[in-house]
């Protein structure tokens, strides 16, 4: 059995393919904005994890100035509790 044959007018095939090209504009727009709104997470995260590195750092650090001035201040009382044995 045959296939039935379709004719279209030229005015419904363009306005099939005006659809098809509001379809295909949507899509693209669609793809746009989830890239866009990826990049923006993306971007938040990386700020979000160098933001939280560099506090890890800070307090790195800040612990081993402490322990610095703590280990400083031991050895002058030891120094001086020397030098007063030594009287």
């Amino acid at each position: 059995m045959a296939s039935p044959i379709h004719l279209h007018t030229n005015a419904e095939q363009e306005e099939l393919t005006e659809e098809q090209r509001m379809q295909e504009g949507r899509r693209m727009f669609q793809i746009f904005a989830a890239r866009m709104f990826e990049q923006r997470v993306l971007t938040a995260y990386k700020e979000k994890v160098a933001a939280e590195r560099q506090q890890k750092l800070l307090d790195e650090l800040e612990e081993d100035e402490k322990a610095q001035a703590q280990r400083e201040a031991k050895k002058q009382r030891d120094a001086q509790k020397k030098k007063d044995k030594k009287k």
